[in-house]
């Protein structure tokens, strides 16, 4: 009688109940992000005025965060991954993480050359370009010109009054980095970043902690991705940004996770994006990014970086850049402005003028070679994303090799400071 009447009640619930809620379609779409929450928050939200029955879910993390995230066997609940790092997309490719994607909306021929090639499993939907912001006020208030270019930044008037994110941190500094090192080659791009370290007053958590502190009026300047600036300058009148010379262009990626379990609420949430619409929201929002109606920066931009070089040493670099910068930041500070003293001084004798510029290269050093960082078998050890947490015994013990030479090449700089100030 009891197995009878059960069976009614779960014929009438299956009669009478909307397919929907057993859709997997109908739970919501979930969007990782190594953006700001602002600008995907709004994006979001005018999609939800589009779309009101479809809920939508962010998580926020940074690019090595989001990768370990994506790594798990329990990330099946991740449908849609957005980022300008196209090392994270490299690695998800790598590791069988996408799946193939068909869009509306194809990318431009103009913005094809500065576009990561994914074999169809990412759709590009905005560009970037960066450079510089500023606080006028706090430039004023300190006497400080306006920086234009990487030179600029290592001089001795921004000491303590600049920041940057690092390339551990953050997908888009990782470009910057790797920017720079291609555009000055391997030794004078670390010695230009080993200087520019000197000045840093601290180190920004994420990229848009670059712009959060200048608007706060805590920092001068330092280099961020255009489209904070942009959303920072509709807001604040004492914001400002110049275009750094030989910069690359960061398009915007966005993939569908190969677990999602709304995959076509997701292509809708994307078509969306690549549609009149959704292009329209990137100037009016705080997404504030180049469309691809809009051809003009990428169309002038030549600089391309070389893809095989930027996925070779990406963990190379972010372990060098927290070693030499990072982790010794304070003791890179303390030396500098030791280094800036004697300069000043216009009655320093030649060979203390020899002395000091041995002191300078001592400060600007870096224990790996242009030689190593181009070598497969030393790049080899650098092949998987890594953070101090979970390195290979082999890796581990060649950055305790890089932490030795660092300080020994601050104490030879601080010596030969000594020794001029003695004399």
């Amino acid at each position: 009688m009891v197995v009878g009447t059960f069976k009614t009640i779960l014929l009438f619930f299956l009669i009478f109940t909307p397919l929907t809620v057993f859709s997997v379609e109908n739970q919501p779409i979930v969007i990782l992000t190594t953006f700001s929450e602002d600008s995907i928050s709004q994006l979001v939200k005018h999609y939800q005025l589009y779309s009101p029955e479809t809920k939508v879910s962010i998580i926020f993390r940074r690019t090595q965060s989001a990768l370990r995230l994506l790594e798990r066997d329990d990330s099946t609940d991740i449908d849609i991954i957005i980022s300008s790092s196209s090392v994270l997309f490299h690695n998800l490719e790598e590791k069988d993480k996408l799946q193939r994607l068909k869009v509306n909306n194809k990318t431009p021929e103009w913005l094809t050359p500065h576009v990561l090639d994914m074999s169809g499993k990412i759709a590009v939907f905005a560009y970037s370009g960066f450079g510089f912001m500023f606080n006028t006020q706090y430039l004023a208030s300190h006497q400080l010109s306006v920086p234009k270019t990487w030179q600029d930044l290592s001089d001795s008037q921004y000491f303590q009054h600049i920041t940057m994110s690092t390339p551990a941190r953050s997908g888009t500094t990782s470009l910057i980095v790797e920017n720079i090192l291609q555009n000055y080659g391997w030794e004078d791009g670390w010695r230009l970043l080993m200087n520019i370290g000197g000045n840093i007053a601290f180190i920004s958590s994420r990229s848009f902690g670059v712009s959060e502190a200048i608007s706060q009026g805590l920092i001068g300047a330092g280099p961020v991705i255009d489209s904070y600036a942009i959303d920072n300058k509709k807001r604040f009148d004492y914001i400002n940004f110049n275009y750094i010379p030989d910069s690359i262009i960061m398009p915007t990626y966005i993939a569908l996770a190969k677990g999602s379990t709304s995959p076509q609420e997701s292509k809708k949430f994307i078509n969306f994006l690549l549609a009149k619409e959704g292009q329209q929201l990137l100037e009016t929002t705080a997404m504030a990014k180049f469309s691809l109606t809009q051809p003009d920066r990428a169309q002038n931009t030549v600089l391309i970086l070389n893809r095989d070089l930027v996925y070779s040493r990406d963990t190379l670099i972010s372990l060098l850049f927290d070693q030499a910068i990072t982790e010794q930041l304070h003791e890179l500070n303390a030396t500098w402005e030791s280094i800036y003293q004697l300069e000043n001084n216009s009655n320093l004798a030649p060979k203390n003028k020899a002395l000091l510029m041995q002191a300078k290269q001592y400060a600007s050093r870096v224990p790996v070679t242009v030689t190593q960082a181009s070598t497969k078998e030393y790049l080899a050890m650098f092949s998987s994303p890594s953070t101090e947490r979970d390195l290979t015994p082999e890796v581990a013990e060649e950055i305790q090799r890089w932490k030795m030479e660092l300080k020994s090449n601050l104490q030879q700089a601080n010596q030969l400071i000594n020794q001029i100030s003695q004399e």
